[in-house]
């Protein structure tokens, strides 16, 4: 049991987005080979536009290569129509078409190779209580 005073010290730290589940692109072979991507919001827009929300510098990467959906723990990638392809486990996804992603997929974008990694938050503020 915490003290008061130790309740008053500890942070109270926000859930993150998508909560208890935590959702990662974690680079295997990319330009940044120690990019980690955390997915942060319900949908990701992957391309080499600007308004991307992870920005890729490559030529076969078009302005919206593809997006990723997580909603209810579980994420979904999308290739937008892009016209060298998406890949995941090295099978190029149909445009359009939504495939679900699952921990240690292999996704391809591009030139860059990704690991999409799930993980599950836990809040060690509340540990003890």
């Amino acid at each position: 049991m915490l003290s008061f005073a130790q309740a008053i010290e500890s942070p109270v730290r926000e859930v993150p987005f998508a909560a208890p589940h935590v959702f990662v692109l974690a680079a295997v072979d990319a330009a940044d080979h120690q990019a980690v991507h955390r997915l942060i919001r319900a949908e990701t827009t992957v391309g080499c536009e600007p308004d991307a929300h992870l920005i890729l510098e490559d030529e076969d990467v078009v302005e919206r290569h593809c997006t990723i959906r997580c909603d209810a723990g579980q994420c979904h990638i999308v290739d937008t129509g892009s016209e060298n392809g998406t890949y995941v486990n090295a099978r190029r996804l149909v445009p359009g078409v939504a495939h679900r992603l699952r921990h240690l997929d292999e996704v391809q974008i591009g030139a860059s190779r990704f690991l999409f990694l799930v993980g599950r938050f836990i809040d060690r503020s509340q540990r003890g209580r």
